[in-house]
This record gives C-alpha cells, structure tokens and sequence, in this order.
C-alpha cells in the first residue's frame, strides 16, 4: 500500500499531536507491505525528517498513492485519488475559537474540509467523539476513538528532590486552567513549604499572576529528558485543564511513576482512568485541599505512585499503530 503522511507539523511539533504522530510512524517501520511517503510543508523539513524516519520525504503530492493519513485535525492539501484517513484530536477550535477572525478561519477551515471529506475519521477519546459530533452535528459513532500511547521514553528515573516541589506542565491556552492552580497553591502553601515548577510557556496574564502570587515558583523550559526528571521527583504533577482532547502528559507522568492530580473534565477522566485524584476544574478549595493532602502524605504519595505505574502497565503501546493502520486498510476494503 503506497501511503502519503500529512507531515506539515512533524518537524516543529514536539507536545502531543507530533509524540502521536511520532509513536505511530515508528511503529510503521516494521510493516513490510507499506511504502510510506511524508509530505512536507518546508523544504528545510526534508532532511530533518530523512534523518529521523527510513521514509521517502518531499515537499509536493508526487505520484500515485492508495491512501492519505491526516494526523493533525485538519486537512490542508489533497492527494488524488487516494482514500483519506484523518485524526480529530479535538473540537478547540470551535469550543475555544481564536478572537481574531482570521486566525480563526485559518484554523477552522482545514478542519471543516476533513470533517467532509475524509473517509475515515479516527479521534483519540470517547469525550472528543461526543464533542466532535456535537460541534458538526454528526452521529459520535462516525469516529473511531484510537486513544495516544506513551512512548517507551516515558519510564521512572531518578530526579530531582530538592526543594519538594509540584509540576505543571503549563501552556498559554485558557484552557490550561493555570490561574486556579496558582490561586489554590497559594492556600496550600502558607509557609512556602513547597514549590510550584511550571514547565512550558505561560500566556503574560497567568505570568502576571504567577509573579504577584506570592508563592514559591519556578518556570522551566524542558526538553524530555529534563521533563522526565521533573516527572520523576515530582510530589505530585497537577494537570488543572478545563478541558484535553485527551491528556497524554497525565499519562506520561503516570508512566514516570508520579502521582497526578487532574480535573475531572472533558476526556481527562478517560486518560487517568482511575489512578489519579480528580478535582473540579474551577474549585479551587478542592485543589488546595488535593495538593495539601498528597504533598504531606508519604502513605498517599506511595500509593497513587503504584496507582501511576499499574495505569501505564495496562497501556498496550503499539496499539494506536495497529488500530489506525487497521482503519486505513478498511476505508480501501470499502471501494473494493
């Protein structure tokens, strides 16, 4: 099966939809009937990604092919004749639209062209699927939910202990939610008993926020390694989100062995799967009162650590390659 990759975002995507897309496309390697091509958008990508995949790499849609995988929410180009895949791994763009016009067109453009025209639409959580269905008044049953794995990368090691801190894994988004978690440690913490490590980037109100809080921070821009130590010797990794179309990082964090305290909104319920604390997403007493229990309970810490390690272990990672690649075969099973 020749087999054309949207791999526009591939190169510059390093947080969720490029880990998915990552993990996948590794897997693939060992499937000896696909002949696989990634299209890109930049001509510098070519190289970056030869080095990084044993795929063909070009810049246009060139030659025939069976098939077309979209992983990004979107469709931007199109291959001729070829029966199309594509991932919807939210509906944010409409549910949290941009505030400029043209910005929001631009992003919700490509998704409305995949939600017509794919032939196969995959989404990784059931939450998502509802949403989706919700938004483009579909049946939730037209996607087929194929949640994210953590990559083998994501494991215990040692990491850093001191001072006792908590991790967020933060971005500019709203719907990071991160004012709740400033507010609520801010209770938690009185004395400044423990810190707040926030990893990734912040919008300037919540950066506003974070430096007139009074508590104890620190912000850090992790690549994986220093993020898996971060991970590792975590009390506890706060993922505050007023809504994920998924929530890979709790998982990672999970598979780190730290125990995770999350909202129970939108598909993060799905992602913990029972071996997190979940809290109202805007309460922010029921934060304070979560991270105080964990960050002063050893017992606890233990536990849900073991929770953590048991919720990764049930993950069976290549399932995500072998389920998507079982959807591409039968969007061609369907003209046949």
């Amino acid at each position: 099966m020749r087999l054309a990759v949207d791999a526009w975002n591939l190169v510059d995507d390093r947080r969720g939809m490029g880990r998915y897309v990552r993990r996948i496309l590794e897997d693939w390697q060992d499937e000896s009937d696909l002949d696989i091509t990634l299209i890109v958008r930049k001509a510098p990508h070519i190289e970056t990604l030869r080095d990084e995949f044993p795929y063909a790499v070009g810049t246009a849609v060139a030659g025939t092919f069976d098939a077309a995988w979209f992983p990004w929410n979107a469709m931007r180009f199109d291959v001729p004749n070829a029966r199309s895949t594509v991932v919807f791994h939210d509906a944010f763009a409409f549910t949290h639209p941009h505030r400029e016009f043209i910005a929001r067109w631009r992003e919700q453009t490509p998704i409305r062209r995949a939600m017509d025209r794919a032939n196969e639409r995959a989404v990784n959580s059931h939450w998502s699927a509802t949403e989706l269905a919700r938004v483009f008044k579909r049946d939730a049953r037209d996607f087929t939910v194929i949640q994210p794995v953590p990559d083998p990368f994501w494991m215990p090691v040692p990491g850093r202990s001191a001072p006792p801190y908590v991790l967020v894994v933060a971005g500019p988004e709203e719907r990071k939610n991160v004012p709740t978690l400033v507010r609520a440690f801010a209770r938690a913490f009185t004395r400044g008993e423990c810190e707040l490590v926030v990893a990734g980037n912040v919008s300037a109100n919540d950066g506003w926020l974070l430096e007139r809080s009074g508590i104890r921070y620190e912000r850090v821009r992790a690549d994986d390694d220093a993020l898996r130590s971060l991970y590792g010797g975590a009390l506890a990794v706060a993922v505050p989100s007023l809504a994920e179309g998924y929530g890979i990082m709790a998982v990672e964090a999970m598979a780190c062995g730290a125990p995770v305290i999350a909202s129970n909104a939108a598909a993060l319920p799905e992602a913990c799967d029972d071996a997190a604390i979940l809290v109202p997403p805007l309460d922010v007493e029921a934060w304070a009162f979560a991270l105080e229990r964990v960050v002063h309970d050893a017992t606890l810490r233990e536990t849900m650590r073991e929770q953590s390690l048991a919720r990764a272990a049930r993950i069976d990672r290549a399932e995500p390659a072998r389920l998507m690649l079982g959807l591409i075969r039968r969007s061609l099973e369907a003209v046949r």
